[in-house]
């Protein structure tokens, strides 16, 4: 079996070299801006740096993949898969939240994201990490892993290696624990950093740095037919560790299909000849610009060397004194230099770039949104509208990134149930509660995972803002839209705190209060219209005047005012006015009879 997998192996490291690794080279290169290297151009050889010119289309794509792709807080939801399992679905999303968030997952997404836009493919590695007692997930080089070309989707791959470099002394642990096969292993020897796993400009940099160390390569071998997971060292040409396994740890997407296999196709690839030409037209443009600069011949046997640079020296308005070979080159001095006729940039050099990033944008919707398409858009909707329309170009790669990352939640939800030891208490997605989650709790419950898209309108405030003042009106005259909860979610929208909205329950004993203080009011009216009835002046003392006081001021002014009114004409008693019950302007409330 060992030379079996060793053939295998050496297969797609040949494939790799041959293939892969030069444009894997050349794109991370160019990401980071470096085009020209140390490889001669038509420009020619020597032409000085200076003149090198370049406009990083590379670097603008893959910076927008990540904001236009994967938002600020990439979030997976659990879906339940059978009624039983409804009622933990908020649960099983905060658990989500928490492993998402304990393993920076955004920071790690969006290295995988740059990988696919430059080298073809994003991957995604899910374990348990035993210490922490939680799902650990990596971003994993594409360059580290091969797997099966004869499949056509990620799902049909039937096996996956991945090269692990591993220092010398975590090797000798692992051999020590028992872990590895210590009969095996005993003639291994370290080895200095494989340098087809290092981009080619950046060997010399950083082989000086990794020679420090001594590292040994582990190709770890995980077949889904038979179950098993198998780490091999070529040095010994022997597997040294074999266990069943019953998930594949990897997730892998590509932001475009080749239509062949799995390998995908990059953003670079689809835009790398755009990119070159718009850096040999800059830098031709750029050169032609230089040379515009004034260049000046002088006749050097009629003026010394010393004399021009006297001329050339001198502060404005300054006295030269010269010594020319004879008074006639004086009077002629005008005839001594002569300026040298100024290159002209071509004419539609400017537009023919334009063109390139035209044929780029229409290529990759990635460089059409790089480009910044919303440019002069006049309110915020407009411009997420817009946003929109280009995210349709961009939905096809969104959702092979959404589907990895659904990949990753499944498998860390599948590993958190299996391997779980201490309860949890976590965040209830969307609520203000707090859950605590068990190894029991987890055992029985079936979840498919959903990716919450990012959208553009929903994390904007103020288009947020204005799109609630167009539908509110409308909403508001609908009888079938409770009107509490939108309030709720327009606040939350907003980004302010659901505490400022009064609680039902609260909201229903201030009411009950109220009436109750309003029912109060019309029995002391009662009493004083029975006592006028009678014919009598009910006896009201200075106590019960405060205590009608203090219930008128709980009336709006108008219904206080009718209220102390009846109270004077039937009980003959006039009832001071308090001051919250005045009408605006202050003064005392208006009778009827005053009216003119």
């Amino acid at each position: 079996m060992s030379s079996k997998l060793s053939k295998l192996i050496d297969r797609h490291l040949d494939f790799y070299k041959r293939s892969e690794k030069t444009q894997f080279d050349k794109a991370r290169r160019f990401y980071r801006g470096d085009f020209f290297g140390s490889t001669d151009s038509d420009l020619g050889t020597s032409r000085m740096d200076s003149y090198l010119c370049s406009k990083n289309m590379i670097y603008a794509i893959a910076d927008t993949a990540v904001s236009a792709l994967l938002g600020p807080n990439p979030s997976v939801a659990a879906v339940a898969r059978t009624p039983k399992s409804q009622a933990s679905a908020t649960s099983v999303s905060g658990l989500l939240e928490y492993i998402f968030r304990t393993n920076r997952f955004r920071r790690k997404a969006s290295t995988a994201l740059i990988d696919a836009v430059l080298c073809k493919r994003g991957i995604f590695k899910t374990g348990w990490d035993a210490d922490k007692d939680l799902p650990i997930v990596r971003a994993v080089n594409p360059s580290s892993i091969f797997f099966d070309l004869t499949a056509r989707d990620p799902d049909d791959i039937r096996y996956w290696i991945e090269a692990t470099v591993i220092s010398f002394e975590e090797f000798k642990d692992r051999v020590r624990s028992g872990l590895y096969k210590a009969d095996l292993v005993q003639d291994v020897e370290p080895d200095r950093y494989p340098k087809w796993l290092m981009d080619k400009n950046q060997q010399s940099d950083t082989q000086q740095v990794r020679d420090a160390f001594q590292w040994v390569t582990i190709y770890e071998y995980y077949d889904r037919e038979t179950g098993l997971i198998q780490h091999y060292v070529k040095q010994a040409d022997a597997v040294v560790f074999e266990d069943k396994i019953d998930y594949i740890p990897y997730s892998m997407f590509s932001l475009n299909q080749s239509g062949i296999d799995c390998l995908g196709l990059s953003e670079v690839q689809l835009v790398l000849k755009q990119q070159e030409t718009i850096n040999d037209l800059l830098t031709h443009m750029k050169q032609i610009t230089y040379l515009q600069i004034p260049r000046i011949l002088y006749d050097s046997g009629r003026i010394t060397e010393e004399d021009l640079n006297k001329a050339v020296e001198a502060s404005a308005g300054s006295f030269i004194g010269i010594n020319p070979s004879n008074s006639e080159t004086l009077r002629t001095l005008a005839t001594l230099f002569y300026e040298m006729p100024q290159p002209q940039n071509p004419q539609g050099v400017q537009e023919f770039v334009a063109r390139q990033e035209d044929d780029a944008a229409f290529i990759s919707a990635l460089a059409e949104a790089a480009r910044g398409q919303v440019v002069g858009a006049r309110t915020a909707t407009e411009m997420a509208i817009i946003d929109a329309q280009m995210r349709t170009r961009l939905a096809t790669r969104e959702g092979h990134l959404n589907d990895a990352i659904e990949d990753v939640a499944r498998k860390a939800f599948y590993l958190s149930k299996k391997y779980m030891r201490e309860p949890r208490l976590i965040r209830v997605a969307g609520d203000k509660r707090w859950a605590e989650l068990a190894h029991k709790d987890l055992r029985d419950i079936q979840m498919d995972f959903e990716m919450v898209s990012y959208n553009p309108i929903r994390k904007n405030p103020s288009v947020m803002i204005e799109s609630l003042l167009q539908l509110i009106p409308f909403l508001a005259e609908n009888p079938n839209v409770d009107m509490r909860k939108l309030t709720e979610e327009v606040i939350s929208g907003m980004g302010l705190s659901r505490r400022i909205v009064i609680p039902e329950a609260e909201l229903e004993a201030m009411q009950q209060e109220a009436m109750a203080q309003e029912e109060s009011m019309m029995q002391a009216e009662q009493q004083a219209a029975l006592g006028g009835a009678a014919g009598g002046k009910p006896f009201i003392q200075a106590q019960q005047v405060q205590q009608m006081q203090e219930l008128l001021a709980q009336l709006p002014p108008e219904k206080a005012a009718q209220v102390a009114k009846q109270i004077s004409q039937t009980a003959g008693v006039d009832i001071p006015m308090p001051q919250d019950a005045l009408p605006a302007g202050g003064g005392s409330p208006v009778r009827e009879d005053q009216v003119q």
